[in-house]
């Protein structure tokens, strides 16, 4: 029994040193939002290092929500944040559940904007019923 409460309280004492490193190290990536119907919001998770880019996606009930209103907002997205965007190279993960419409057509109004913004190569990577990974330049992408 005895033993047994060193251990516990031994994991205890390990574990909440683990999260005190935590603590005050920034956030690895800018989170942002905007209101693109009355009942759905698009956020994005825009990260600062590593393979993947920015996730795109929606929150809320997004039952009014129009496929052109995703691109829309995906366009002024990338368009507002081109300056801190068009040098990277990696994934885009774009998550679009309630978008009720030709998927292949949108996957191909966001790849052609993705295209334009950042001047180079894109590729469909990974795609399923309610999101898709592009692949922004052709070379090698960062860990």
């Amino acid at each position: 029994m005895r033993y047994t409460i060193i251990i516990a309280a031994l994991f205890l004492l390990l574990s909440c040193k683990n999260k005190d490193e935590e603590i005050g190290r920034p956030d690895p990536y800018i989170l942002t939002e905007k209101n693109i119907s009355e009942d759905c919001s698009a956020y994005q998770m825009r990260f600062k290092d590593g393979k993947y880019i920015f996730n795109f996606a929606l929150s809320g009930t997004c039952k009014k929500i129009k496929a052109e209103d995703y691109v829309k907002e995906y366009s002024r997205y990338l368009k507002f944040y081109n300056d801190s965007l068009v040098l990277r190279k990696g994934y885009i993960l774009i998550q679009y559940y309630g978008i009720h419409s030709d998927i292949k057509d949108f996957q191909n109004s966001i790849i052609n904007i993705t295209k334009r913004n950042f001047k180079t190569k894109v590729s469909l990577v990974e795609s399923d019923s309610d999101f898709f990974i592009i692949k922004v330049g052709n070379g090698h992408v960062p860990d």
